[in-house]
């Protein structure tokens, strides 16, 4: 497939989604000039502006098949968020605990919602594209480490979708971490979950019950406090920007490195933005373009 085919079919798809929701969308935008993937909404009484936000790519190259099935599983994973999850009580807690806390919400609740979209219909295969998108992330940089506190987000993640039922390439390493009862609670209490309250209230108290039994690194000398992962002044407050892990993960595959020490990233953003780094066209490191799905109407002026 060409770029340009990959930008139209994805344009293509997630409006026939729009409309199989029943719900009604104001306005559905797709823009393919940002500088990282995302989706934004407001929501306005009923109604929900929504804009999906790529990378650039060039139409004029090829593009695996493959990556149009990743584009169209990180979207309707973001749209998830959109239609399921409710900010406030995230919010919240990401204010009073931290962004260690909010990372667990993160990881607990993006099975969730994957599970809503499916089970909603919206789209029908969502599943099948979820399960593809865990498993490029798992390939491109493996697993983690079962007993890395830090990446116990992204296992909850993981391991959250296998509760789904995805059928995940790497095994559980659950049973293998020191904090296998606390993380055997969480995982199964969020699988009934059915709001995000409900998802932060399981975080905190998991929190609570890993901050009991993580060890406590000795002070080296000149320390003047590390990246304390309950400390609310840490880092990205969503959660989701953090970079990958150090070290080796449980599979012997060589992942990414960190630089700032934190846990790898919950949400696939960055894999998706590695993913179109090698499709994006030259002069869109000079400036951006409009995107080619739809026509982009300007004010003309002549003196």
């Amino acid at each position: 497939m060409l770029g340009i085919e990959i930008k139209r079919g994805v344009e293509a798809t997630l409006e026939r989604v729009f409309h199989a929701t029943g719900n009604r969308f104001d306005k559905l935008t797709v823009v393919w000039n940002g500088k990282t993937a995302g989706v934004s909404a407001k929501k306005i009484g009923n109604g929900v502006d929504a804009n999906v936000i790529f990378p650039s790519i060039d139409e004029t190259k090829a593009v695996d098949k493959k990556l149009f099935n990743k584009l169209i599983g990180y979207a309707l994973h973001e749209l998830g968020h959109v239609w399921f999850t409710t900010n406030q009580p995230w919010e919240d807690a990401r204010n009073k605990y931290g962004s260690f806390v909010s990372s667990l919400i993160n990881g607990l609740e993006d099975p969730r919602i994957e599970r809503c979209v499916y089970e909603s219909n919206y789209a029908p295969n969502a599943r099948a594209l979820f399960e593809n998108l865990t498993n490029a992330v798992l390939e491109k940089d493996g697993y983690v480490q079962p007993d890395d506190f830090k990446n116990i987000p992204f296992m909850l993640a993981i391991e959250g979708r296998r509760l789904n039922g995805y059928s995940i390439t790497h095994p559980s390493i659950v049973d293998q971490s020191p904090y296998a009862e606390h993380l055997s609670w969480a995982l199964k209490s969020a699988h009934k979950a059915r709001s995000t309250a409900k998802i932060v209230e399981i975080a905190i108290e998991l929190n609570n019950r890993l901050q009991q039994d993580k060890p406590q690194d000795p002070p080296q000398p000149g320390d003047q406090g590390g990246d304390n992962p309950g400390d609310p002044s840490d880092g990205d407050p969503s959660g989701q920007g953090d970079d990958p892990a150090d070290g080796k993960p449980a599979d012997g595959k060589k992942g990414k490195k960190s630089a700032n020490g934190k846990g790898r990233e919950v949400e696939p953003t960055e894999f998706i933005n590695d993913e179109l780094e090698q499709h994006k066209a030259q002069c869109d490191d000079r400036r951006e373009r409009p995107h080619v799905g739809k026509p982009v109407f300007t004010d003309v002026y002549f003196y």
